[in-house]
C-alpha cells in the first residue's frame, strides 16, 4: 500500500498490548501453519453460508404464506444475505492485506475495491434491520382463540415455530404432543404459530442477533480504520493502539453472544459465530503480518538514510 507520513515505533516493532494481535502475531513464526488454518475457517465459512441458504429457505417455507411481498421475502433471507455480504467483505480485505502486490495499489484496483466494499456495506446494513424487523415481529402479534389447543389448527397449512429455527407442519397426526396446552401466538403476516414460551425466548435471542449484527459493523469499520493508519505509516500513534484494543473488547462481546447462543441449544448458531471471529482475526494476521514487512522497510530505509 502507498505509505503516508511514517511514524514508527522506538523499538521497531509494532506495540500490541492486551490485544488479540498479541495472541496472534506468533502465529507468523510458523507461515505454512498459520495459511493451512486461514484457508480452513474460510472453506468452513463457504459451507455454512450454504447451509443458512437451506435453513433460511425452509424457515420462508414455513413462515409466510404464498403470495408473500417481495421486501418481507427478502427480511426471510436476511441471515442468507448477511453470510453473502460477510463472504465478500472477508474476501476483499484478504485481497487488500494479503494477496495484492504492492504495483495493484498504483492501478484502479483500489477504487474497484472499495465500491465491492460499499456494496458490501449495504448489504450488511440491510440485514440488521432485517435482524431489528424480525426481533420486532415478536412483538407484533395476536393471541389465537382455540378450545382444543393446537389441533384446532391441524391439516390448514399452518406450521408451530418451536425455535427461532424449528418449524413443523400441525397435522392431525402430531398435533396432540406439540405443545403443553398454553396460549398460542400470531405475528403479523406469518402463517405460523408459537407458544409463550417460544415468543419471550424468540424476543430475547433476537436482540441477540441484532447486537451481534451492530457490534460486527463497529468492528469491520475499526478494521477499516486500522488499514488507514497502517497505509500512512502510523504504526506509533497512539489512534492505532486504542483501535485494537477497542476491537478487543468488541470481539469479546461477540465471543458472548456465540456462547448464548451454544447454552441456548443453537450450535449451528455458535459454531458459525466462532468461524466468522476466526475469519476476521486471520484478517488481523494479516495486517500484523504487513505492520512488520513495512517496519522492517522502515528501518532499512532509516538505516542507510
Amino acid at each position: 500500500m502507498a505509505p503516508g507520513e511514517s511514524t514508527v515505533a522506538s523499538n521497531g516493532v509494532g506495540s500490541y498490548g492486551l490485544t488479540i494481535k498479541a495472541i496472534l502475531v506468533p502465529l507468523l513464526t510458523r507461515p505454512t501453519v498459520a495459511k493451512v488454518i486461514k484457508y480452513t475457517v474460510y472453506s468452513a465459512l463457504c459451507i455454512n453460508f450454504l447451509l443458512y441458504v437451506i435453513d433460511d429457505y425452509q424457515a420462508f417455507r414455513a413462515a409466510l404464506p404464498p403470495g408473500a411481498p417481495f421486501g418481507e421475502i427478502l427480511t426471510q433471507f436476511s441471515t442468507s444475505i448477511d453470510m453473502f455480504a460477510w463472504l465478500g467483505l472477508v474476501f476483499l480485505f484478504e485481497l487488500e492485506t494479503y494477496q495484492l502486490p504492492d504495483e495493484a495499489w498504483e492501478t484502479f484496483i483500489p477504487i474497484i475495491l472499495k465500491v465491492l466494499r460499499t456494496i458490501c456495506y449495504v448489504m450488511i446494513a440491510f440485514s440488521a434491520w432485517g435482524y431489528y424487523v424480525e426481533t420486532m415481529d415478536y412483538y407484533d402479534v395476536t393471541p389465537v382463540e382455540t378450545t382444543n389447543g393446537v389441533c384446532d389448527l391441524a391439516d390448514q397449512g399452518i406450521w408451530l415455530q418451536y425455535n427461532v429455527i424449528d418449524y413443523e407442519e400441525i397435522t392431525s397426526e402430531n398435533c396432540a404432543d406439540m405443545t403443553d396446552g398454553s396460549q398460542l401466538w400470531q405475528a403479523a403476516g406469518e402463517v405460523s404459530v408459537m407458544d409463550s414460551w417460544m415468543l419471550g425466548h424468540g424476543r430475547w435471542l433476537g436482540w441477540i442477533d441484532v447486537l451481534n449484527a451492530v457490534t460486527w459493523l463497529i468492528v469491520v469499520f475499526l478494521i477499516e480504520v486500522e488499514v488507514w493508519l497502517q497505509s500512512h505509516d502510523r504504526f506509533s500513534s497512539k489512534s492505532l493502539q486504542r483501535v485494537r484494543v477497542a476491537k478487543t473488547g468488541f470481539y469479546l462481546i461477540l465471543i458472548g453472544n456465540a456462547v448464548i447462543w451454544a447454552v441456548n441449544a443453537y450450535p449451528l448458531y455458535a459454531w458459525d459465530a466462532f468461524l466468522w471471529i476466526f475469519g476476521f482475526w486471520a484478517i488481523e494476521l494479516n495486517l500484523a503480518e504487513w505492520e512488520q514487512e513495512r517496519l522492517a522497510e522502515l528501518r532499512a530505509a532509516n538505516a542507510t538514510s
